[in-house]
C-alpha cells in the first residue's frame, strides 16, 4: 500500500457549502509551524524549493462592492456576497481530470504548479486588501464570520475582526524570517499575484508617507479595488508567467505593511482595560446612490463590539517578551473576561449593549452558550498561549482550574473524565448550574490540549539545527512537581506516539522557576542496541534522526 500511495496523486475534492469563514486560512500557519518543529531542516525546501503546490478551483465567486453593498430598509447592508460562476461552472464540467485544481492560459492550459512562498505572497495580498475602514480587522467579506460562528449576523454589518489582523501579522514575519534565514535572493511570483502585491505596497507607503483625516479610507477603497481587479483577472486562472522578485523589493513591502497593521492593532487596544477588542461593525454613515438599490459607502462609523477572549489569544502569540505576556494576563485576569467564583475565562463579556443584528449570540442568555459562558475551545487556546509565552507559574495555577480533570464533578455535572462544548459561567441566572457542562456539538480543544500536553512533556520546538546544519533533539519539559510519581519519582510519557519516555526527579520538583531543576543526563539503546549516555539535554545526530523515525524505543532522562 504504501508504494502505491507514494505513485499516487491526490486529487482535492470538497463541496461548497455557503461562505467563506475569515479564519480558515490561519491554521495553514499552525500546521506549517507543527511540520517544521519535526523537519526543521526542510524549511528552504518545502517553502521555496518545491514547486508542487496548487491552488484550489471553485466556481463561487464573492462579488464585487457595488453589487454587494446594498440599501434595505433604509441602512446599507452587505448581503449575498458569494455567488456561483456559470461559466467557471461549464468550463470545470468539461474538465476530464482534476477539475478543482487551477490551471495557466486561463483555464484553458495545464494545471498550475507553484511553490508554498507563492501561495502564501497571495494570501498576503488577498488579506492586506482586506482590512476594515479604519485599518483595524480584517473585513468578513463573504457572508460568514470567523471562529466565532455565533456572530452570524456580523458580515452583512461589515463586520471586520482583528483576531485575523493578528494572524495577518504572524504571516509577514513568518514570510520575512524564512526569506532572512534562508537567505534567499529572489523569488518567482505569478504575474498577477506580482502586481497585485507590489501595487499594494505603493499604496501602504503612500499610506504611511500621508497625513489626510481619511485616509485609512482612501487606502480601504483603493486596496480593495485593486482585489476586485486581481479578482476579475484570475477568474479562470492564470497566465502561467512568473516573473522574478528580489527579496529586499519583497522585504520592503513586508516591514511597511508590518508598520500599518500594528497602527491598526494599537487602535483597538483599550487603554484602560489594557486588552484589546475583537469585533467591529463598520457602520455606513455617508454613502453615494450607484442604482436601484447599490451604493458606494464615502464614510464610516466604527462600533467595537464588548470584548472577547479571543483576540487576547491571538495577541498572546505576537507578545515579544515574557514581561509584555505577563502584562496581558494580568489585565485579562482584571477584566470581566474572568469568572472569578470559577476562577475560568468566559468566551466574551457582557454582550447586552450589541445590538441584536450581530448574530445568534446575542439571544442567548447570559453565562449560556456563546454569550458569555466557558466555552472549552477558546479557553483551551487561551492556555496554550500562557504556556508558550513563558508564563509556567501562571499556567500552572490556572491548569486545575481550567482542565476538566480537576472540576469538581457535583458541580460539573458530569464525568470529569468527559469533555464539553461550555459550562454554564457565573453570569447565568440560575446559580445551580454555574460550573455545569454542556455539550452543544462536539468542538474543539482536544488539538489545543495535545499541543500543550507536548509542550509539557518536551518543550517548544523540540528537533533543532545547530551552526552545521545538523539535526538535535533537545528536552525542555515544561513539568511541574506534583506530577512526578509520589513512590518512583517519575513521569512518563509517548513521544512521537510510540517512544516512552521517563523523567527521574527524585525531590519532585519543577523543571521550570528559580530552583528548576533542569535534564542532565539521556539514556538510551540506540537502534543497534548500544547502550549511550549523553551528559546534556541535548541529543545530537545520528541519534536525533533515529528517534525520530522511531527507531529507539525507550529513554530516559535524568533532571537535576
Amino acid at each position: 500500500m504504501n508504494i502505491l500511495l507514494s505513485h499516487s496523486l491526490k486529487n482535492q475534492e470538497a463541496e461548497h457549502g455557503e461562505g467563506f469563514w475569515t479564519d480558515h486560512w490561519t491554521y495553514n500557519l499552525d500546521l506549517l509551524e507543527s511540520y517544521l518543529d519535526v523537519y526543521p531542516e526542510n524549511l528552504r525546501e518545502i517553502i521555496f524549493e518545491k514547486k508542487i503546490f496548487t491552488f484550489y478551483d471553485n466556481t463561487e465567486t464573492v462579488r464585487p462592492r457595488q453589487e454587494k453593498y446594498v440599501l434595505k430598509e433604509g441602512s446599507v447592508r452587505q448581503l449575498h456576497a458569494v455567488v456561483p460562476s456559470n461559466a467557471k461552472r461549464e468550463m470545470m464540467r468539461k474538465r476530464t481530470t482534476q477539475a478543482h485544481t487551477v490551471r495557466i492560459q486561463y483555464g484553458l492550459g495545464q494545471i498550475y504548479q507553484t511553490s508554498l512562498i507563492n501561495k502564501l505572497l497571495c494570501l498576503l495580498a488577498n488579506k492586506l486588501a482586506s482590512l476594515d475602514p479604519f485599518g483595524c480587522g480584517i473585513e468578513m467579506e463573504a457572508d460568514k464570520p470567523n471562529w466565532f460562528d455565533a456572530l452570524n449576523g456580523l458580515p452583512a454589518l461589515f463586520g471586520s475582526s482583528l483576531n485575523e489582523t493578528f494572524e495577518l501579522k504572524r504571516l509577514i514575519i513568518l514570510i520575512k524570517e524564512t526569506m532572512q534565514k534562508c537567505a534567499i535572493e529572489k523569488i518567482y511570483i505569478t504575474e498577477e499575484i506580482y502586481n497585485f502585491l507590489i501595487n499594494l505596497g505603493k499604496l501602504i507607503q503612500d499610506y504611511l508617507a500621508g497625513n489626510s483625516h481619511n485616509k485609512d479610507y482612501k487606502y480601504w477603497d483603493k486596496s480593495h479595488s485593486l482585489k476586485e481587479d486581481y479578482r476579475q483577472k484570475t477568474r479562470l486562472g492564470f497566465s502561467g508567467k512568473e516573473l522574478e522578485t528580489p527579496t529586499e523589493q519583497l522585504i520592503t513591502v513586508l516591514n511597511n505593511a508590518l508598520k500599518k497593521i500594528d497602527l491598526g492593532i494599537d487602535k483597538a487596544w483599550d487603554r484602560k482595560k489594557h486588552i484589546y477588542y475583537a469585533y467591529f461593525i463598520n457602520e455606513v454613515k455617508e454613502y453615494t446612490p450607484l442604482g436601484a438599490s447599490s451604493v458606494k459607502p464615502t464614510k464610516f462609523n466604527q462600533i467595537r463590539l464588548p470584548f472577547f477572549l479571543e483576540s487576547q489569544v491571538h495577541a498572546l502569540k505576537l507578545t515579544e517578551n515574557i514581561n509584555r505576556a505577563k502584562i496581558l494576563y494580568e489585565a485579562i485576569k482584571k477584566s470581566s473576561l474572568y469568572d472569578k467564583k470559577l476562577k475560568m475565562y468566559k468566551s466574551t463579556s457582557s454582550l447586552k449593549s450589541a445590538p441584536l443584528e450581530i448574530g445568534r449570540c446575542r439571544i442567548f442568555t447570559p453565562g449560556w452558550l456563546e454569550h458569555e459562558s466557558v466555552w472549552l475551545h477558546m479557553e483551551y487556546k487561551y492556555l496554550l498561549e500562557i504556556l508558550k509565552s513563558g508564563l509556567y507559574a501562571e499556567f500552572y495555577e490556572d491548569f486545575k482550574n481550567v482542565l476538566i480533570p480537576f472540576q469538581n464533578p457535583q458541580r460539573y455535572g458530569r464525568s470529569i473524565l468527559e469533555n464539553s462544548s461550555f459550562l454554564a459561567s457565573s453570569a447565568f441566572p440560575d446559580k445551580t448550574l454555574h460550573g455545569n457542562g454542556y455539550v452543544a456539538r462536539l468542538s474543539g480543544s482536544t488539538a489545543e490540549f495535545l499541543q500543550i500536553w507536548l509542550v509539557m512533556n518536551v518543550g517548544w520546538k523540540p528537533f533543532i539545527l545547530d551552526n552545521k546544519g545538523d539535526l538535535h533533539l533537545r528536552f525542555k519539559p515544561v513539568l511541574a512537581g506534583w506530577l512526578f510519581t509520589p513512590k518512583d519519582k517519575t513521569y512518563s510519557f509517548n513521544f512521537l506516539g510510540k517512544i516512552r519516555v521517563t523523567y527521574h526527579n527524585p525531590n519532585r520538583i519543577d523543571t521550570f522557576g528559580k530552583n528548576a531543576v533542569r535534564p542532565k543526563k539521556i539514556v538510551f539503546n540506540d537502534k543497534d542496541e548500544n547502550f549511550i549516555e549523553i551528559p546534556s539535554d541535548t541529543i545530537p545526530s545520528p541519534y536525533a534522526q533515529q528517534i525520530r523515525s522511531r527507531q529507539i524505543n525507550r529513554i530516559d532522562v535524568y533532571l537535576e
